[in-house]
C-alpha cells in the first residue's frame, strides 16, 4: 500500500495522474485526517472528566 501511495506521489509531481490516481490520494488523505481527528476527538473527550 505504502509503494502504491509513493507511486501516485511521484505521478502527481510528473503531471501524470489520472483521475483514479487523485480520486485514490484524496481518499487515503481523508482517511488519515479523520483518523487523525478521532484521535484528537477521543483524547477530548476523555481529558474533560
Amino acid at each position: 500500500m505504502i509503494k502504491n501511495i509513493k507511486k501516485i506521489q511521484q505521478d502527481v509531481k510528473k503531471k501524470r495522474a489520472t483521475n483514479a490516481t487523485n480520486g485514490m490520494q484524496l481518499i487515503v488523505n481523508g482517511m488519515s485526517l479523520f483518523k487523525r481527528g478521532m484521535i484528537l476527538l477521543i483524547g477530548e473527550v476523555f481529558t474533560k472528566k
